[in-house]
């Protein structure tokens, strides 16, 4: 993974840019991907911790979507 991370030129504010949408679009995988995971809890369930805490994960995902997208 670090020699992934490593090899994303990042020299200009064009690339940067770029790098940064491919952050944005991997996280709004990563939220939808943990939504999924909320709606299959069942209701039973729903005011336990690992429910509160995929839906607390939610909402600061988004938050960091919405940080990155007011970035560039």
């Amino acid at each position: 993974m670090k020699s992934l991370l490593d090899s994303v030129d990042v020299s200009t504010r064009g690339k940067r840019r770029r790098a940064t949408a491919l952050v944005i679009s991997l996280l709004e995988k990563i939220r939808y991907a943990e939504e999924k995971y909320l709606e299959r809890i069942p209701r039973n369930l729903q005011s336990s911790e690992a429910y509160f805490e995929a839906d607390y994960s939610v909402d600061v995902i988004i938050e960091t979507i919405i940080c990155l997208l007011r970035a560039y």
